[in-house]
């Protein structure tokens, strides 16, 4: 047995351990923390909750809960569901739906344990998806409980039912305004969570910041445009790639081999059109982005010709098409599929450098370089493929 299997083993012990101390339904208690109901889109929103025994009316500890949002008026929407890092990585090379992945589940959160007679209030704070439009939202909670062993404590109305809290947003245009103007590359995080077209101008707009900042800012800011685009742009294209990740075939165990691999052919071969279709759109964003910072690397050049000779000038332009074409290099199907050797040398070219240094840069940065990228960029030691679509 893995070392990972292992502790999945030992941490299902410990939960089930705890559950002869549970020994009756659970019911939440939600408020308002300070009696707030009132939030601005884009702040955290924090709630309290309590576990209370039914039947007993004693209070059990610890209470670990989660809570969640739904939009209740009309033109209040929430954040998209998120779409799991590797799925994301496996759709921009067509690799969907996701090979069968063993899940161990949360096996972090204790279940209620020890009785108290008066409450302990504890503070929770709504986690994605967000509220991403003003309006009104109801929020409940629901014990959080490992996943995998759910099912033993009855349904989630036995055990995570709780009241309902309902909370407006407003826009807080002085909030946003905030939010969208930054310097360089240091942007609020929250800017990437809301899918809003301002947010994703506001990012595209210090692309070449970044770019020259570092190649890991750079990478990053790339990939939050791509999501939120996606969120914004392609509704329907995101849905399908929750639904291929979803869809997965279960992870079977080594006598069903067989089995194993015929589902994954099947589901392979019913996701195909779709996979190709969502493997291209990444494609051509990630290579508009790429076009789009070259372009504003240039206008710097052009902008300031009284800055030509200035070496902390030069350097940084320099640093910015060194870091660009990198990040390029470290993506799937390798920095040739997105931008051309030829179109690289028209840039540097524009932007002031010499024919050696041109032929230099070719030289000395050509595709699959060992780039350490942010996360969501890190491709696990598989090989992509070769081609562009």
């Amino acid at each position: 047995m893995s070392q990972r299997a292992t502790i999945c083993v030992l941490g299902l012990v410990a939960i089930l351990a705890g559950v002869s101390c549970l020994g009756q339904d659970v019911h939440i208690l939600l408020r308002p923390r300070d009696g707030r109901t009132s939030f601005h889109l884009g702040e955290p929103i924090s709630l309290e909750a309590a576990c209370v025994a039914s039947g007993t009316e004693r209070y059990l500890l610890p209470c670990a809960v989660v809570i969640q949002a739904e939009a209740v008026s009309a033109g209040s929407r929430l954040t998209a569901d998120r779409i799991d890092q590797m799925t994301w990585e496996d759709a921009q090379c067509g690799a969907l739906p996701p090979e069968p992945r063993g899940v161990c589940g949360t096996i972090s959160n204790q279940l209620p344990s020890k009785q108290s007679q008066v409450p302990v209030w504890q503070e929770v704070t709504l986690e994605e998806p967000l509220p991403a439009y003003a309006g009104q939202y109801r929020i409940k909670a629901s014990v959080a409980i490992d996943l995998e062993v759910s099912e033993r404590f009855g349904s989630a109305e036995r055990h995570a039912a709780s009241g309902e809290v309902e909370i407006m947003v407003d826009d807080n245009l002085g909030w946003k305004d905030r939010l969208i103007h930054f310097h360089n590359c240091d942007y609020d995080d929250l800017l990437t969570v809301l899918p809003d077209v301002d947010a994703i101008a506001a990012l595209r707009q210090h692309m070449d910041d970044c770019a020259v900042d570092r190649d890991e800012s750079f990478a990053e800011i790339l990939h939050k445009i791509v999501w939120l685009k996606m969120q914004v742009e392609q509704p329907e294209l995101y849905a399908r790639m929750l639904e291929l990740e979803r869809g997965s075939p279960v992870l079977r165990g080594e006598e069903e081999a067989d089995l194993q691999k015929r589902e994954l052919a099947q589901a392979q071969l019913t996701a195909a059109g779709d996979a190709n279709r969502i493997r291209q759109w990444f494609h051509e964003q990630y290579r508009a982005l790429l076009l789009q910072t070259a372009r504003q690397l240039v206008h710097a050049y052009k902008s300031h010709p009284e800055l030509h000779g200035n070496e902390e000038f030069e350097d940084s332009l320099e640093s910015g098409f060194e870091n660009w074409n990198d990040v390029a290099a470290a993506m799937f199907d390798d920095a040739d599929s997105y931008v051309s050797r030829k179109e690289v040398a028209d840039f540097l070219k524009q932007a002031g450098r010499s024919q050696k240094y041109v032929a230099q840069f070719l030289k000395e940065r050509k595709s699959h370089l060992p780039l350490m990228s942010p996360e969501p960029w890190r491709n696990r030691g598989r090989v992509p493929t070769s081609s562009s679509p």
